[in-house]
């Protein structure tokens, strides 16, 4: 592999991507790059469609070409290979600058936030940092936003820790093989979710509950996730309309660049997937995922956060979204796989192939009889 391809591909595997499952694939052949989709890497149906899976190769395509304009490479777009979502050729550059720090510095930070009002500036700064990316819209929103939203978020988690399915998608990404704190290569260590004490017994005893947690136990991890919302300066949306994979890349493009410069101005972030992720398994889960009654929920919390957020296009669908805000950071972070893992080029052994078809199940749906 040419060098400048591997610094290239060193920045876009820091990439976030849904419970750190890394499900991409670059295939490297010279100076040209295929960017796919390993799809035996998040089968979930927290994923359905593939939509979020998209989304992570979209914000590794950003930093990838991030890292190509600062050390020189040049960049050009090509016809999508047989299977890849985007094929990009990045010719050699002459000078191997340090990484940027906002991509070695970028981390999901799960502590509660300090609710800090940001000031007009901030939000300027911010709006202007994510302009419209072909039909990707980021809404940025403060303080009053964040009320109104926490208890319709805190609706959503309490309705896929409920669904078996979903449930056990969830704790099949948490590590608890690993210590508390390790640097995990993929998945979630114990550590990062930055449960106090009480909620890591809570977080146990729904896993050794199998189908059959309390309510009051969802209840409670549920308001755990409300406490994260209303705890942050604001929050960030990105809308997305029609149903090409390509949009969905430009919603990974379009949420690094907005994580990015949340960053660079001293602002932590957390990922809020589970409205994008009711929306994507209402609309595309073939597999049965959710029951007449969980979908009919499921609609009803969709319909309440469009109300809550007007300025999402009617016909646009909740890409993803951030909650931001001041905090001390993240006291333990995830790792990533190595390259060579996510890497197929002329001289690789890799056999796992391209592709833009949606996930298989990991297994049969369970039955809700």
């Amino acid at each position: 592999m040419h060098p400048h391809i591997a610094e290239i591909l060193e920045a876009a595997r820091l990439a976030p991507s849904r419970d750190n499952l890394q499900p991409w694939r670059f295939h490297v052949d010279g100076e040209v790059v295929s960017f796919g989709i390993d799809a035996e890497r998040d089968p979930s149906p927290l994923n359905a469609g593939g939509r979020m899976a998209r989304i992570a190769v979209g914000a590794a395509i950003e930093n990838a070409l991030l890292r190509a304009r600062r050390i020189g490479a040049t960049i050009r777009f090509q016809e999508p290979r047989p299977g890849a979502l985007v094929t990009v050729t990045f010719a050699g550059s002459k000078r191997v600058p340090e990484m940027e720090k906002g991509l070695a510095r970028r981390a999901t930070c799960r502590l509660e936030y300090d609710a800090r009002a940001a000031d007009d500036e901030t939000f300027t700064a911010l709006r202007d940092a994510t302009p419209v990316l072909e039909t990707v819209r980021a809404h940025w929103f403060g303080r009053e936003r964040v009320r109104v939203l926490a208890p319709i978020l805190e609706e959503a988690v309490a309705l896929l820790y409920g669904n078996a399915a979903a449930r056990a998608a969830m704790f099949a990404a948490m590590r608890f093989d690993a210590r508390d704190r390790e640097e995990v290569a993929h998945g979630l260590s114990i550590g990062s979710l930055e449960l106090s004490g009480s909620e890591r017994v809570t977080l146990d005893e729904i896993r050794r509950a199998g189908e059959t947690p309390t309510a009051a136990a969802i209840a409670k991890i549920a308001a755990h996730e409300r406490k994260l919302v209303e705890s942050a300066s604001g929050v960030c949306f990105f809308s997305a309309t029609g149903d090409d994979p390509t949009v969905d890349v430009n919603v990974g493009r379009a949420f690094e660049l907005a994580w990015l410069a949340l960053t660079r101005r001293g602002l932590v972030a957390q990922p809020i997937s589970a409205i994008a992720a009711l929306e994507a398994m209402v609309a595309l889960d073939e597999r049965g995922t959710l029951s007449a009654a969980e979908i009919e929920r499921a609609r009803a919390i969709i319909d309440a956060h469009r109300a809550a957020v007007p300025s999402i296009e009617k016909g646009a669908r909740v890409g993803i979204a951030l909650r931001f805000g001041w905090a001390e950071g993240a006291t333990a972070k995830v790792g990533r796989r190595r390259l060579e893992e996510s890497v197929n080029d002329n001289g690789s052994t890799a056999t796992a192939p391209l592709s833009m078809a949606p996930p298989k199940p990991a297994s049969d749906p369970p039955s809700k009889a």
